[in-house]
């Protein structure tokens, strides 16, 4: 029985009950359905109100009902995995298409186009660790955050180089295609980054053993 038949049914049996006691009183069902509740979980909530001025008198009942596995698959990480994967895609393009501005003086117009989607992606999904486990695509968010790194201070004069472009689309296209991103992964990036002479770390100050980073 779906949610709607299961309400129907409670409605026509409280009509029922209703006119079993007398006409006086008129049951008006109210039934409301929401993706998003207080909690990731399934919920109903009822109240019966009464209206005394009519004839006859009018009971409204409003049903309300929360369906949240919607809501709880947005959040899943298979669903974080799916928007790391496509919009890992989508920036290694952004990469690739700056060979065509490489000679250009405007070329770090270009360039702002891949760092702002390396930012956005960053906050996407950093903001879903609080839903998940703390290193949910802590991993991913890591790497991400080195290949942003080397677009800051006048970093981004070295994605007009053919290598570079390749190194960042090449770390990307594992970002895209992986199911899961290890802690290995990261490591490699890195190594990858440093072995080009970029600085994929240039957003950390180091303070007394202590690392802060630069918000997004």
């Amino acid at each position: 029985m779906t949610h709607r038949e299961a309400t129907a049914w409670l409605y026509l049996s409280e009509d029922a009950k209703v006119a079993s006691t007398g006409p006086a009183t008129n049951v008006k069902p109210v039934t409301l359905y929401h993706e998003l509740g207080p909690r990731l979980e399934d919920q109903v909530a009822e109240e019966w109100i009464e209206i005394p001025r009519g004839s006859p008198a009018t009971t409204v009942h409003v049903k309300s009902h929360v369906i949240a596995h919607g809501a709880r698959a947005l959040r899943s990480p298979q669903y974080l995995a799916t928007i790391r994967r496509r919009e890992a895609q989508k920036t290694a393009g952004l990469i690739q298409a700056l060979a065509d501005h490489a000679e250009s003086d405007e070329f770090v117009a270009w360039a702002h186009k891949p760092l702002e989607r390396l930012r956005a992606l960053v906050h996407r999904l950093t903001e879903a660790e609080e839903y998940e486990c703390p290193e949910h695509e802590g991993n991913s968010c890591e790497i991400l955050r080195q290949l942003r790194d080397t677009f800051l201070n006048s970093g981004w004069e070295r994605y007009r180089e053919p290598a570079v472009r390749e190194a960042a689309v090449e770390i990307l296209g594992r970002l895209a295609s992986a199911n899961e991103v290890s802690a290995d992964d990261a490591s490699q990036a890195m190594d990858q980054l440093l072995d080009l002479g970029l600085d994929p770390a240039v957003g950390v100050i180091w303070q007394d053993g202590e690392e802060e980073e630069v918000p997004n």
